[in-house]
């Protein structure tokens, strides 16, 4: 039997990153095991593989950010935004040697001499649509709060995705010698 005394004496930000890392590891196992076996291979199956993913990594931005800062609260919708936790993150740690591509980041699109109207609605429209699908819900749950189904048309393919589980793992051991044992 394990218990949670195992990591109790470690310091916060360290058993952010235990469960970091054993979130990543149960999502490159199941995702490989989706991959070895079509048959297995169901939707369900793999939002899980992309929920735990998507904690994992949530985990290892907390967990570096509470190394630098040890009292930093996760309070609200934001302790859960990938794109507000790595803004906070590349903050604390500036610079290409802790730089890491986070999966399931928005990607800003740049306009050339946008029309501002066109701009303003694009960017309520963007964020009305960031409101209805919280990232850190949508592949936890087949509906939203409201019973809906999720707006948008949402895939998995696990051998693609071994990949991108693989280099958050790469970019994480890298960075846990730079960021907790430096």
């Amino acid at each position: 039997m394990v218990h949670f005394s195992d990591i109790q004496s470690l310091r916060a930000s360290l058993q952010f990153l235990a469960f970091s890392e054993a979130y990543l590891e149960a999502a490159g196992q199941l995702c490989g095991a989706l991959a070895a076996s079509l048959a297995e291979s169901t939707y369900p199956k793999g939002a899980v593989v992309m929920s735990i993913t998507f904690h994992g990594i949530e985990l290892f931005l907390k967990a570096a950010i509470l190394e630098k800062a040890p009292n930093e609260q996760f309070s609200g919708n934001v302790g859960h935004d990938l794109d507000h936790l790595h803004k906070r993150y590349a903050n604390l740690y500036p610079g290409n040697k802790h730089a890491f591509e986070v999966p399931f980041r928005d990607e800003e699109v740049v306009l050339v001499n946008p029309d501002p109207r066109i701009l303003e609605e694009l960017k309520l429209r963007i964020a009305e649509h960031k409101r209805a699908t919280p990232a850190d819900q949508l592949h936890r749950y087949p509906r939203d709060t409201g019973g809906n189904p999720w707006e948008g048309l949402y895939s998995f393919e696990a051998s693609s995705f071994a990949g991108v589980i693989g280099q958050v793992q790469e970019d994480i051991t890298r960075l846990k010698e730079l960021i907790f044992n430096g």
